[in-house]
């Protein structure tokens, strides 16, 4: 009897060590993965940096202008005597269509020589730089040269061809104050004659078409000329625009009796449509100031106003952005991808991930000083998925 009591005492006591061995290896398991996981996430620091953040939204929509189209009188082909995009008077020749149908090979010498001499004229109109002295005109080249410098570092290739254009023009200035010949690179006239020429291979039915009112000329016609109504913009429902994508610009090339073919355009004011979310304009109303930037037209930033708000469909409205500035192409350009930018905020860039927010509901950082972390309180202006801007405290208190 005595045995068996011993017996249970040792089963007992190899089950108990037995169960402190289990325990004491998982608690070596778990340290293990706490360092496992602390030198595999280490305390990060990063050097805060000055940056601009926007409250906007990116969304497609059209623009819309008050146009004046002008129809062909007949069938036939049309070559245009004013350039795209160009300021034009009223009574102004703007194109002649030629009657009947035409040689094909030379419509289309026609047009090239119309695309040529649309961007000569672009050219020489930005080079009416008028310099006399020669130490302005070094510094004018010194500073297009830093320039060209600059965008290529930014990687926007796309601005370095006019810059380069400015330079060869201003260093030409350069080469004239010294005396010496300045050979002419402007080939309008020939172009202008090589036109004239191949115009009157065309045949003699013809009729010159003259500008109705003032304003920027344009050929292209989309098939949206008059669709929107511009007295009635609060009208212009999400289904409205909906609906403008489904038309179709004409599929013929040529001049077609009755139908357009050129246009002038209202530059005084022109007007963005497009439809986003209901919330994001919540606090917007008729007369709040925004901006407009169109990616794939330019990199410019233009100043515009609400112009009108239409009425909730399906959690989107319609928002009609007023603008009256120039940006080159707006005038022949219809359904754009745009920015529509509320506000800027400038101020230090932090990640999201580094911002705590204590129990007072105040919002701060860890800052490293003299190699010990210590918490700074900030204003966090404004944020978006990864980054926030915190305003900048100018007085150095903190």
């Amino acid at each position: 009897m005595a045995l068996q009591k011993v017996n249970v005492k040792k089963e007992k006591r190899k089950k108990k060590n037995y169960l402190l061995r289990i325990t004491a290896f998982i608690l070596l398991g778990f340290c293990a993965y706490g360092l496992v996981l602390l030198a595999k996430d280490p305390v990060i620091t990063e050097t805060v940096r000055y940056g601009t953040m926007e409250d906007k939204i990116n969304c497609d929509g059209f623009i819309i202008r008050d146009e004046y189209v002008i129809n062909s009188p007949f069938d036939g082909t049309l070559s245009c005597a004013a350039s795209e995009g160009e300021r034009v008077n009223k009574n102004t020749k703007i194109a002649t269509v030629f009657e009947g149908k035409v040689d094909e090979s030379v419509q289309s010498k026609i047009a090239s020589i119309n695309q040529r001499l649309s961007r000569l004229q672009r050219e020489e109109a930005s080079g009416n730089l008028m310099i006399g002295d020669i130490i302005q005109i070094d510094s004018v080249i010194a500073k297009t040269i830093e320039e060209i410098t600059d965008t290529a570092y930014s990687g926007d290739l796309r601005k370095i061809t006019a810059i380069e254009n400015d330079l060869c023009r201003v260093i030409r200035q350069r080469i004239s104050e010294k005396g010496e010949e300045v050979p002419s690179v402007s080939k309008t006239d020939e172009l202008l004659a090589e036109k004239k020429r191949l115009e009157g291979l065309l045949g003699e039915g013809k009729k010159d078409l003259y500008a109705p009112v003032s304003g920027v000329f344009s050929s292209v016609i989309d098939g949206l000329e008059g669709y929107f109504n511009l007295s009635g913009r609060i009208g212009i429902t999400p289904d409205v625009l909906d609906a403008a994508k489904n038309i179709k610009p004409p599929k013929n090339k040529n001049a077609a009796a009755g139908e357009g073919v050129v246009k002038i355009v209202d530059n005084y004011e022109w007007f963005f449509a497009a439809a986003v979310d209901s919330r994001w304009v919540e606090d917007l109303k008729p007369g709040s100031y925004v901006m407009l930037r169109f990616p794939d037209i330019s990199d410019k930033t233009l100043d515009a106003n609400i112009d009108c708000i239409s009425e909730e469909k399906d959690g989107r409205v319609t928002v009609v952005i007023s603008c009256m500035q120039f940006v080159e192409g707006i005038y022949s350009a219809r359904n754009v991808n745009a920015d529509i930018i509320r506000k800027s905020y400038s101020g230090f860039k932090i990640p999201l991930s580094a911002i705590r927010v204590r129990e007072d509901g105040t919002s701060g950082v860890y800052i490293v000083k003299d190699s010990v972390a210590e918490f700074r309180n900030i204003q966090v202006l404004h944020q978006s998925d990864n980054y926030a801007i915190a305003k900048e405290d100018n007085k150095l208190e903190n």
